[in-house]
């Protein structure tokens, strides 16, 4: 998995198989396409190679580009926990972002978490989402086969109150999965 930081986010990018295609994991701020394309090309990649995204979350900072994602022809997959929280963030964002692109939500391609391995199967993606509530009810987590977790804002294991259940319950299901390497977006990558 790779990954570059622009602003104060990591974004992910995991390579097909089948081709040299990516899935973008997080889209980074609302109207930086072009910042977040040239923070791109640290990984040795290009913008035109992501073929698909995902979000571990609908904030600004981890969703903002999907808009614009969709409208250069990226497949945005979307999970059952996630549609709610698409206005809440759009409405957040236009306050501060005049030439916001708003999400186009019938392009979403809408896949359960449940059947995302299956799906990401017939593009060369080897890995799952998983539904993480915690930091926000629409917050999921990618795992590859190679044992690597994308969080998004998940929090680390040390800052779970003993009363955050759906945060303890996510970390048991993340862990459940054998993972080995965790990528949060803005705290140091940790081992589990």
């Amino acid at each position: 998995m790779k990954y570059f930081r622009y602003r104060s986010t990591n974004c992910f990018l995991v390579e097909s198989s089948n081709d040299q295609r990516l899935l973008a994991i997080d889209a980074g701020w609302p109207c930086s396409l072009y910042e977040y394309g040239r923070a791109l090309k640290s990984t040795g990649h290009h913008f035109n190679q992501i073929a698909w995204a995902v979000v571990t979350h609908f904030h600004m900072d981890h969703a903002g580009l999907i808009g614009e994602f969709i409208e250069k022809g990226i497949h945005c997959f979307i999970f059952e926990n996630q549609e709610e929280a698409i206005d809440p963030m759009e409405r957040m964002i236009l306050k501060t972002y005049k030439k916001y692109k708003n999400i186009d939500k019938e392009r979403l391609i809408k896949v359960r978490a449940d059947d995302s391995r299956a799906y990401f199967e017939k593009i060369g993606i080897h890995g799952e989402v998983l539904i993480t509530p915690g930091h926000s009810p629409d917050s999921i987590t990618f795992i590859s086969d190679d044992h690597e977790a994308v969080i998004g804002d998940l929090y680390p294991i040390g800052l779970v109150m003993p009363d955050d259940a759906a945060s303890l319950k996510s970390r048991e299901l993340i862990k459940a999965k054998k993972v080995e390497n965790v990528y949060p977006s803005h705290a140091p990558f940790f081992k589990l």
